[in-house]
């Protein structure tokens, strides 16, 4: 597997012809091409009903990560201007609420992944933040029917439209303890050129060296936050930020993103045994939830685009700061906040100091 790192722009595969019957008449009509690759691909789509420690709330949010993550990627690449897609289950009744759909299609990105599902509702749940910060989600539908909302959350490859299944780069959450890996297995098949994962919880229990390897090594680029990093080990929580990404690169990992909130973050090529660590650029908070999946696929789509992991870290860290002055994805288009961000990554290189294990 190429170093993140040096790893060049991914060419699109050569287009396919599709599968349609060749109407014949007078003269052949040839075969429709396939659409072209997208550039990011992410997954995963809830509508979250907001309460906060003040008894203040805020309805029909959207979240889920998918978004937050395709906010960051486009933030982070200005031109030429990335394709973006979402690929997720929603209800079949069209219940999945206007306003969500329309910030989709506002910021250019693909829709024909959200695939209605019939006899289910959209995904929705409460999301109730303390005073500290821990936040605490609690599903609206019968968690009786978990795994049907668990494939709605992330389709099975097999059902994304192709545009999706061969796209350039993708990222998604995981849950540590049952890793999607053949979710990353499918779509290395395809073709497509990175593959980046996230934790979207803490692991339950620590894991074995089995499943922390299925884990590490499901995806190019692994990228856990600290709590989630710690909850992997039995000593977890005595290991320092730099013992940690060494555990995780020695499972398996091949680039590691350890982000560490307010302490900025660390990313780490394996391979070449180079990292590097910014502190936060954040300017001020407002909610902190889906800033790692902005910083995630900001990250991951500059890889992709053949940028190194120390530009990666620097762009990763500016989309996460915008993220973080917001309640929800920003309401604005990527060019309000592209001047911003590019301030932010400016200071982010200029703070950035090399490492190595």
């Amino acid at each position: 597997m190429a170093s993140a790192s040096t790893a060049p722009s991914r060419l699109a595969p050569p287009h396919r012809h599709g599968r349609r019957a060749v109407a014949r008449a007078s003269a052949q009509t040839p075969a429709r091409a396939s659409p072209p690759p997208l550039d990011v691909v992410s997954t995963t789509l809830i509508v979250d009903d907001l309460v906060f420690h003040d008894g203040t709330t805020r309805m029909a949010v959207l979240g889920g990560g998918g978004p937050q993550t395709l906010f960051g990627a486009g933030l982070a690449r200005r031109s030429p201007p990335l394709t973006l897609g979402l690929v997720a289950g929603i209800g079949g009744d069209g219940d999945c609420p206007r306003e969500c759909v329309e910030w989709l299609v506002d910021h250019s990105i693909d829709v024909r992944g959200l695939i209605p599902t019939q006899n289910m509702p959209t995904p929705r749940a409460w999301q109730i933040t303390e005073r500290d910060g821990r936040r605490t989600q609690v599903w609206r539908l019968d968690e009786r029917r978990g795994d049907e909302l668990y494939a709605m959350l992330r389709p099975a490859h097999s059902s994304w439209p192709e545009n999706a299944a061969n796209a350039r780069c993708a990222h998604f959450g995981v849950n540590p303890s049952r890793p999607d890996v053949s979710l990353c297995a499918a779509l290395r098949a395809a073709g497509c050129g990175l593959t980046s994962v996230e934790p979207f919880t803490v692991a339950a229990v620590p894991l074995d060296a089995s499943r922390l390897r299925a884990l590490c090594g499901a995806a190019d680029v692994f990228s856990p936050n600290e709590r989630e990093a710690r909850s992997l080990f039995v000593d977890g929580d005595s290991l320092s930020p730099a013992d940690l990404i060494r555990r995780m690169s020695d499972a398996g990992a091949d680039v590691v993103c350890l982000r560490r909130g307010e302490s900025g973050a660390m990313v780490y090529d394996a391979g070449k045994n180079e990292g590097y660590e910014c502190p936060s650029v954040a300017l001020k908070v407002v909610d902190e939830t889906g800033c790692g999946n902005a910083f995630c696929g900001a990250f991951a789509a500059s890889l992709s685009r053949g940028e190194g992991i120390a530009e990666g870290l620097a762009l990763a860290s500016a989309a996460a700061s915008v993220m973080l002055e917001h309640v929800g994805v920003p309401p604005g288009g990527f060019e309000e906040y592209r001047e911003e961000a590019e301030r932010r990554a400016a200071a982010a290189r200029a703070a950035t100091v090399a490492f190595s294990l």
